[in-house]
């Protein structure tokens, strides 16, 4: 008896397998399409054609395409278009979400043209689509799914609509992507894993701007993007994850955000940073910045009140500046790290000088922001610029002379006079705390300079070529 029950149970087996297998041949058909017609809406099942090309429908057999089936992810192939090569993907049907692995590593895809209206992009949707150059994201999008452009090593640019709200991790990893601008995509990040390399070895890429939504640069988010020249960190972020910019050995110069509490282990490890000058309100860093051999300066405020392992470790030329008596001073003491007393690295508002900090510390006054203008000790800005500063105390008229350039500034006028040109200023020269403090902005573009302000770091930043 248990013999018999045996054979039945391998009988009933037998034909189940043959059932599933055969279940192609009650499926219709209508030119290179097979597909199921469910509640007057067809889902298409497989591309029967010989690829090149292809168009998906609007409708077949009079009905509305609505679903490109997703088989459960079998092999990560993209069943549908098993077994065929795929030059351009142009989907007319109205569907709302693309699955998963749809064109799984189709090698020869070049140009997808995607329908209004879709909402969702499935996991490794393009995954490996080698020679993928134009994709269509509609503005319709809310979801992008993980690894949907990982190795689409031809794909150089991409534009994400705003309306996206799910961005998965590792969405662009060891792909081709050289530029990309999110700052108007109020996307969170994948919530299971954050914004887990994002970016991994995406080595043609060299400038990003993050989404405002961000509050993490996630663990290995840049990891190995070796011609990263410029990321813009939004204020909200509060964490620069593990190895988040390791290996980015373009990366020499960085702001970081007002509102960063944490720096993890080796964030900026083996980076081609000069000098890394950490917020006010940063509470930790553990072993950010090692073996980066080309940095010099790493200023660290009052707010930093642990440190874990050696954060210059292996960065030969380093010098941590820290004010005194701060814990970071006493730590670098304890540890034998050379660092020299800088009281302005606690100063809200910083100032680069082709990408250089300048130091307010032998002047005793921070920059401060009056009428919405940052005002600076005058002689700290015109020496940085190289120019020889006089003073006229009869006038009260400050005269900067670099090559055939001469500034007069004179306490409390309207104006300021660039070889004897009137310029006029809104917030006017002034004594602070004994300082005469000037508009940076002013100042720098008298002498030709090129003025920003980085309103995530609070930073002015000044740059000219001579």
């Amino acid at each position: 008896m248990k013999k018999i029950k045996q054979l039945l149970t391998m009988a009933v087996i037998v034909f189940a397998i043959m059932i599933c297998s055969s279940m192609s041949a009650f499926a219709l058909t209508e030119g290179e399409w097979e597909f199921k017609l469910l509640d007057n809406e067809v889902t298409i099942t497989k591309y029967l054609g010989n690829g090149g090309d292809v168009v998906v429908p609007e409708t077949i057999a009079g009905c509305p395409v609505t679903n490109i089936e997703d088989q459960n992810y079998k092999n990560r192939a993209g069943d549908v278009f098993e077994d065929v090569d795929i030059t351009t993907l142009e989907i007319k049907a109205k569907i709302k979400q693309l699955n998963q692995a749809l064109a799984y590593k189709q090698k020869n895809l070049k140009k997808v043209i995607l329908p209004d209206g879709i909402e969702s992009i499935g996991d490794s949707a393009f995954y490996g689509c080698e020679s993928l150059v134009t994709i269509n994201i509609p503005s319709s999008v809310k979801k992008i799914g993980a690894q949907t452009f990982a190795e689409c090593t031809s794909l150089k640019t991409l534009s994400l609509p705003a309306g996206i709200e799910t961005i998965g991790h590792k969405i662009f990893s060891f792909s081709g992507i050289t530029e990309i601008d999110l700052s108007n995509v109020k996307a969170t990040l994948n919530t299971r894993r954050g914004d887990v390399r994002m970016f991994e070895f995406c080595k043609n890429l060299k400038r990003v701007v993050l989404s405002p939504n961000v509050e993490r640069v996630g663990d290995e988010m840049f990891l190995g993007c070796t011609a990263l020249e410029e990321v813009v960190i939004p204020n909200g972020v509060k964490i620069i994850g593990e190895r988040a910019f390791e290996d980015c050995t373009s990366l020499k110069n960085i702001v970081l955000p007002t509102t960063l509490t944490d720096i993890l282990g080796n964030a900026f490890y083996n980076t081609g940073l000069k000098e890394v000058v950490v917020p006010y309100g940063t509470k930790y860093i553990t072993s950010s910045f090692k073996n980066c051999q080309n940095l010099e300066a790493v200023y660290i405020p009052d707010t930093v009140d642990l440190m874990y392992f050696n954060p210059i470790y292996l960065s030969p030329n380093a010098i941590i500046y820290c004010s005194e008596g701060s814990y970071a001073a006493q730590y670098c003491k304890e540890e034998g790290i050379s660092y020299l007393t800088d009281n302005s690295v606690n100063s809200g508002i910083h100032v680069y000088y082709n990408g250089k900090r300048i130091s307010f510390h032998s002047y005793a006054q921070n920059p401060e922001i009056l009428e919405g203008r940052t005002l600076v000790p005058l002689r700290s800005i015109f020496e940085a610029m190289g120019a020889v500063v006089d003073w006229d105390g009869a006038t009260s008229t400050a005269i900067a002379k670099r090559g055939n350039i001469e500034v007069r500034i004179t306490i409390g006028a309207n104006a300021i006079y660039k070889n004897g040109e009137a310029i006029p200023v809104d917030v006017p020269a002034r004594l602070m705390n004994g300082r005469t403090m000037v508009p940076a902005r002013v100042i720098a573009e008298a002498f030709g300079a090129d003025v920003q302000w980085n309103g995530n770091g609070r930073a002015v930043l000044i740059s000219e070529s001579r």
